[in-house]
């Protein structure tokens, strides 16, 4: 029996990278998971498979959570499969990498925005929505960056994008603390996931000599703060965002 055996899990954005490696944690603690992908079914299946494994049940459900429409689908079928949550992880959002000013429009905007703080904003309305309907309270972890203060040029968009989620989840742990609903937020650095490693002129030495603890993250990393935050054991943790970044954010600042 796992430490979250019986504990009704959703992850966004789960399908690959940090969502993957959240997950993969979770699953091993023994928690029952609704993963939400948007847009490879063979990745989110083969996903289920792997995780399977670990002998809880594992429920897939597609899409767009830029849109209003893929919203409504996804808490749909979590109120279907689960009728409420106990611990739901946040972690779809879209990085476009670097952006010069001159290529910000009122269209990329409208997307960056729609998908990383529409989306995440609405994701925890419903999640306080389920959560409330129960006597169990719950946890809700936000994925950030700590590109929200300690950025670089041509992060504006997503810079502020990442620090509207550190506002919103200080303002939810308030809304949330006395009905017994945690937030907190998890502000990850540089990850070794299938974006950064498949980039042009990837170097995992030269990037890992420039963090304090001389390596890249790896999604698991960040899986397992989520798991803390989400357990009894920080259950005095509340509207606080963890840096999970090997210290690279004190040389960024």
């Amino acid at each position: 029996m796992g430490e979250f055996t019986g504990k009704r899990v959703l992850v966004t954005g789960a399908a690959k990278g940090v969502g993957r490696g959240i997950a993969r944690v979770f699953a091993e603690a023994g928690a029952t998971l609704l993963l939400h992908y948007r847009s490879n079914p063979a990745e989110a299946e083969s996903l289920r498979e792997e995780l399977s494994a670990f002998g809880s049940p594992v429920h897939l459900c597609r899409g767009d959570l830029g849109t209003e429409a893929g919203i409504e689908t996804l808490f749909s079928e979590v109120e279907r499969v689960f009728g409420s949550l106990d611990v739901a992880v946040n972690n779809a959002g879209w990085d476009p990498g670097y952006v010069p000013l001159e290529s910000i429009d009122y269209e990329f905007y409208r997307k960056l925005t729609d998908m990383n703080i529409k989306g995440t904003l609405f994701c925890c309305l419903n999640e306080f929505r389920l959560m409330r309907s129960s006597d169990r309270g719950g946890s809700i972890i936000n994925i950030g960056s700590i590109q929200m203060e300690a950025t670089v040029p041509g992060r504006t968009l997503y810079a502020m994008s990442k620090g509207a989620i550190h506002s919103l989840t200080g303002e939810l742990a308030l809304e949330g603390g006395p009905v017994g609903i945690r937030v907190n937020c998890i502000a990850p650095g540089y990850i070794e996931v299938e974006r950064l490693s498949g980039a042009a002129g990837f170097n995992r030495d030269q990037i890992a000599a420039g963090i304090p603890v001389h390596r890249l993250g790896m999604p698991r990393d960040i899986g397992e703060c989520a798991l803390f935050l989400a357990s009894e054991r920080a259950s005095f943790v509340n509207g606080q965002t963890f840096l999970v970044d090997g210290g690279v954010s004190r040389k960024l600042r």
